[in-house]
């Protein structure tokens, strides 16, 4: 074997290994009881409904304009 097929070879063993332990650590099962740990309403990412509409009321008084951040309609009132 000539030494640009072992270098080859060798690159190739590296990313093999790295592609199989990669992607065995990919799933992960959760026990029933962890999972209520998860769904806690501390993990949303707006769980206070006021600190929500305070950031919101924030952002629209520094961006000059309202809504936008949802909902249905447009400019027009419709």
């Amino acid at each position: 074997m000539t030494k640009p097929l072992a270098a080859a070879g060798k690159w190739m063993l590296v990313i093999f290994c790295f592609l199989l332990l990669s992607g065995g650590s990919g799933c992960a099962s959760v026990s029933p009881l962890k999972r209520k740990n998860l769904s806690d309403p501390i993990m949303k990412l707006h769980y206070d409904q006021q600190e929500k509409s305070l950031n919101n009321h924030i952002f629209e008084r520094r961006e000059g304009s309202s809504g936008g951040s949802g909902g249905s309609g447009g400019g027009c009132g419709c």
